[in-house]
């Protein structure tokens, strides 16, 4: 007996996804067969579970059948023929109007052929004047480069309709390669009197997965409005329905093992004999092959295996549905409004752009996952940047684009040039000065990057280093940060002098 059990819940996992159908069916006393007939080939058999509900009935047992299908009962394959069928008649279409063109070109060659000395003719003996043959020319002439012209066209067409044959021909192959192959689950039942049942079948199914991008908008009011999507896409072989839909992180696995760890051992090498030689003693090969594995244990590489203790899931608000053609759907996961902190940040020895980051505080109450994000100054679009995965109440920063009314110029103001110095070195002194200028209506808060040169040998010293303001920031490879407020129009300077001594005979490199 055949249960009519349509997809009600998905759970879409990283490279997999969780089916379950739901179906009632009336049974008599005693042993029935129920079968949920054509299920997907990519339905992994390990993972099917059955549950029946029904006053005096019991599951018994759950087997799977494979079918190898004939004809494919999919609306979509009955879809691409139809569309086959259309791209070949319109390839036909425009290969009669191109015979059409083409006996048309012919029969005006004729003519132009036969008609020719007899207007050659006809103007000799002064039965014909010049105007008129000269007006038949023309209108020959005209009517060969319409024809022609009509031919260009019907070759473009042509072009356009095979390609549209060759795909909607390509559509159909994978849509019945993929449907030919069907699974089917066989769940016997027993049951104490006749009555209804109702069965809840699960399984997974490959083929499937989401991942996770961003509409990042920043506001006026002084928060990011963040809005999170789950790209979804299946090729599992069946269309899902718009039915209940549930992203998770999980990744079910249909075996998975906790790794167990082998000894390290570390043993000497064993010491190098020659190569025998091509016409060694019998018995030569057995004593190498002995060589090689003497004296040592090697450990066998343990398989790994990552399994996640704690997975989230989002029930999407309304049922969707996703279609099996392979391309990524886009759903709505959450959205949340999260605090953020601006500022501007340069580092004009690399370039005098000076960009606006947001530092964004994760209070969604989620683990944010990395992905793309797309990012908006109210409605304007700034530009694609990512966000790694993030813990909640943890910080993740945002690149929100170049600002162009924050200036900054950078510039050599002094330098001296190689000189003696205690004897056998030299030394050579820069100074660089920078200047940021906000043009923008409101305060901002700035963060200057710079560095000095740093040196990983004796002989070479970094001296008379003078930073003006002092940074709040230094580490020990020579980068510096400042950071400021500037007001409305405000300027900002800063100077950094330095210089590099070395020995009079040692070439340097970064450093001219």
């Amino acid at each position: 007996m055949e249960l009519h059990a349509p997809i009600v819940a998905v759970t879409v996992h990283p490279g997999r996804a969780r089916i379950t159908r739901r179906g009632r069916v009336t049974l008599p006393a005693g042993g029935s067969e129920v079968v949920v007939p054509d299920l997907p080939g990519s339905l992994l058999e390990e993972s099917v579970r059955v549950v029946g509900r029904g006053e005096g009935m019991r599951v018994i047992g759950v087997d799977v059948r494979h079918r190898d299908l004939a004809e494919v009962p999919d609306e979509r394959v009955r879809a691409a023929e139809a569309a086959l069928r259309d791209a070949e008649r319109a390839l036909a279409d425009v290969d009669a109007a191109d015979a059409g063109a083409a006996a048309r070109q012919d029969l005006l060659t004729r003519l132009a052929e036969r008609s020719g000395s007899r207007l050659a003719v006809a103007l000799a003996e002064g039965t014909t004047q010049l105007s008129q043959v000269t007006a038949i020319g023309e209108s020959v002439a005209a009517e060969v480069a319409e024809v022609a012209k009509l031919r260009r066209r019907c070759a473009e067409q042509r072009a356009e309709a095979e390609h549209a044959v060759n795909a909607a021909r390509a559509e159909l192959d994978r849509l019945r390669n993929s449907g030919r192959s069907r699974r089917e689950v066989v769940v016997a039942v027993e049951a104490a009197g006749a009555g209804e049942l109702e069965l809840e079948a699960v399984y997974q199914v490959e083929g499937a997965g989401w991942s996770t991008a961003y509409d990042v908008r920043l506001t006026g009011s002084g928060a990011v409005a963040l809005t999170w999507h789950g790209m979804v896409w299946q090729h599992s072989g069946e269309d899902w329905p718009a039915c209940e839909l549930t992203l998770s992180t999980a990744r079910p696995t249909v075996a998975a093992t906790v790794p167990e760890l082998e000894p390290w051992w570390v043993a000497p090498e064993p010491p190098v004999r020659p190569m025998p030689r091509a016409a060694a003693a019998p018995g030569a090969a057995k004593e190498m092959a002995a060589f090689d594995t003497a004296g040592w244990v090697a450990a066998e590489p343990v398989p790994e295996t990552s399994e996640h203790a704690i997975a989230t899931s989002w029930r999407l608000p309304r049922p969707t549905a996703v279609p099996a053609d392979g391309t990524p759907h886009r759903t709505t996961v959450t959205t949340a409004e999260l605090p953020v902190r601006l500022d501007h940040v340069v580092a004009p020895a690399v370039s005098t752009d000076v960009h606006l980051r947001a530092t964004v505080t994760n209070t969604s109450g989620h683990v944010l996952l990395a992905g793309p994000a797309s990012c908006y100054l109210d409605e304007a679009f700034v530009g694609t940047t990512a966000i790694e995965q993030t813990a909640p109440d943890a910080e993740f920063e945002l690149a929100l684009g170049v600002d162009d009314r924050v200036v900054a110029e950078r510039e050599l103001t002094s330098r001296t040039t190689h000189k003696a110095r205690f004897g056998a070195n030299r030394a050579a002194i820069e100074e660089w000065t920078t200047t940021v200028v906000n043009r923008r209506p409101s305060p901002i808060h700035l963060v200057v990057r710079d560095r000095v040169p740093v040196t990983r040998s004796a002989d070479i010293k970094i001296v008379d280093v003078v930073l003006k303001p002092e940074p709040a920031e230094r580490d020990d490879l020579g980068r510096i940060e400042w950071t400021a407020t500037l007001q409305p129009g405000a300027e900002w300077t800063a100077t950094a002098r330095f210089g590099v001594e070395a020995p009079r005979d040692m070439r340097l490199t970064g450093w001219q």
